[in-house]
């Protein structure tokens, strides 16, 4: 299958420009290794590995199943060692990284030292002229219907929007499911996609079988934004919202009950393989974009 190249694609070395959401007790090694080989760019939250030694074995495991590129996501909230975090990503090779619920400032010169580059998520054009003064590479634009963490403007409204403002590459996320919908962001203009609601119903996702067939069973009127377990809006399976009252300890297991998920869990019809499910975005991608043709405009010079 013929590749999808943009800058961002390019940039990476990767045949498509389809990133796995770094997703919190999600996305583990089994995700990742699966999205970079289909050919996209495996990434995972730092907080998913409560130790440092934790997080050394896991990159030790990722290096040993792939030599593709993957990504992390440094929480620099300051609720967790990011320092020595990003030390240990660095020493195993990781040269892309996205950052959220911080200041990106925190790692861009460290970063930058080792050659890497520095994508922080966004949800307004206020928020992404913040980020270009603080030196990242690039954003990402998450859009109404995202899963997990979410903004409020639709994508089609948000990504000119943010291109406009600062001329900065953009990834594109939020409702992207397929092929046709990472068309219509490269339309948009933005350089790729992240994908979580989709991955959430993939084999290799390290959640419980029923939180994966919850979302294949889910339609968009099921998830609901809400701000009370963690002060921001996130976009969650209503069932799974309604089981509780507070937020649990940020280490307890209870957050394993808790599912997340977006407004594309209208396209989360099966739960399959990691890879086919990158694979088969991409072969719809290529469709979609086959059935729009250039088409030359012809006028003439008004004298």
């Amino acid at each position: 299958m013929a590749r999808i190249e943009t800058a961002f694609s390019r940039l990476l070395g990767i045949t498509y420009p389809i990133v796995g959401a770094p997703m919190f007790l999600v996305s583990y090694e089994d995700l990742v290794v699966a999205v970079s080989e289909a050919g996209g760019l495996g990434a995972f939250p730092l907080p998913n590995y409560r130790t440092l030694a934790a997080l050394e074995a896991a990159l030790g495991r990722i290096r040993s199943r792939t030599a593709r590129p993957i990504a992390v996501d440094v929480h620099v909230s300051g609720r967790f060692p990011y320092r020595e975090q990003l030390a240990i990503c660095l020493d195993h090779g990781v040269r892309f990284f996205f950052t959220s619920l911080g200041d990106p400032a925190l790692i861009v010169d460290t970063v930058h030292d080792s050659g890497g580059l520095v994508y922080t998520e966004v949800i307004s054009r206020r928020q992404a002229l913040r980020a270009k003064t603080k030196g990242v590479d690039g954003l990402v634009a998450i859009g109404a219907g995202a899963g997990g963490h979410t903004g409020d403007i639709p994508l089609p409204v948000l990504v000119p929007d943010i291109l406009d403002a600062t001329g900065l590459p953009l990834l594109a996320a939020g409702g992207i499911s397929r092929g046709s919908q990472l068309a219509a962001a490269l339309a948009l203009g933005a350089d790729g996609v992240l994908v979580g609601t989709r991955l959430v119903a993939s084999v290799e996702a390290g959640v419980a079988t029923a939180y994966k067939e919850a979302v294949v069973a889910a339609r968009p009127e099921d998830i609901v934004s809400s701000t009370r377990l963690t002060g921001n809006s996130v976009n969650w399976l209503r069932a799974s919202l309604e089981r509780v009252d507070s937020a649990p300890e940020l280490a307890s297991k209870r957050w394993r009950e808790i599912w997340s998920a977006g407004l594309s869990v209208a396209q989360a019809d099966s739960i399959l393989p990691a890879g086919e499910i990158v694979r088969a975005m991409a072969q719809d991608c290529l469709a979609t974009l086959a059935r729009f043709p250039a088409v030359p405009v012809q006028g003439r010079d008004e004298a």
